[in-house]
């Protein structure tokens, strides 16, 4: 599995397992996995501190966002830190972007499509 690692004050690998999972629906309640894909720019300092707490127990969210703003924009953009964080948790929940996306596409038919093209219309 591929390692995510934050260049914060140092290095800091992302780590998305169930102590994770507990912490994000703690402060989020119950979401799918796809609404954490979705996240908001503002929710994103809450998970990156619940993917970084296993190697730093002391740390905050608090003290995560001032490491992310510290960052900004010297070494990322708020974009690449939010595509970090969800190709960190798209691995670590085992989900290929390309096989959802595909299925997806398996499931829809011509008529379906339509349908929901007229809807978006209205």
């Amino acid at each position: 599995m591929r390692e995510y690692i934050l260049e914060l004050d140092r290095p800091r690998k992302l780590k998305f397992g169930f102590k994770a999972i507990r912490l994000i629906r703690e402060h989020f309640g119950e979401k799918d996995v796809s609404d954490l894909l979705n996240m908001k720019v503002d929710e994103m300092p809450i998970i990156a501190w619940a993917g970084l707490i296993h190697e730093d127990p002391n740390l905050t969210i608090e003290k995560v966002e001032d490491l992310l703003d510290g960052s900004i924009p010297e070494r990322y953009t708020v974009v690449e830190i939010v595509n970090i964080l969800v190709k960190a948790l798209e691995d670590h929940f085992g989900i290929s972007e390309k096989k959802t996306t595909s299925s997806k596409k398996k499931k829809r038919s011509p008529e379906s499509s339509g349908s929901q093209k007229k809807s978006l219309k209205n």
